[in-house]
């Protein structure tokens, strides 16, 4: 991290760390104090009073902008894999191999994230206690 300390503040911990920091002698003058978001000194007026004991103490307060991770827009892919692709799916879902790393596979060789829900339709469960969905064919009569 390039620090010389490193303080971390946890759920529950009642902001033990940035009490420390602040009232502590965590912070010396000089020092910068990064942050993910400014709301990770409190809320409402605390943030600005343990602002301005910062700025009083000669700490340089930097908030580290986090990347987020954009979600695809729009609805998923429609599975409609080929009778080929099916034939492997269903190879790979009766494989002893792990479900995460069947679906991981799964969705490797389709392009596109495949769910449990969807090869258990397919190829029905894992189990084999239940034979697949069978397709509707049209009627001649």
């Amino acid at each position: 991290m390039g620090c010389e300390r490193t303080f971390a503040d946890y759920e529950g911990t009642n902001r033990a760390e940035l009490i420390n920091v602040i009232e502590g002698g965590g912070a010396r003058r000089g020092d910068t104090l990064c942050l993910r978001a400014q709301g990770d000194l409190g809320q409402g007026k605390a943030i600005k009073r343990h602002l301005n004991k910062l700025a009083e103490m000669g700490v340089t307060v930097e908030i580290m902008a986090v990347p987020v991770e954009k979600k695809a827009a729009g609805r998923p892919k429609r599975f409609n894999p080929t009778p080929d692709q099916v034939e492997l799916l269903c190879a790979l879902w009766y494989s002893p191999a792990e479900q995460s790393h069947v679906l991981k596979r799964a969705s490797d060789l389709l392009g596109y994230e495949v769910k449990r829900d969807k090869l258990n339709y397919i190829c029905g469960p894992r189990d084999g206690s239940r034979k697949p969905k069978a397709k509707k064919e049209p009627n001649d009569g």
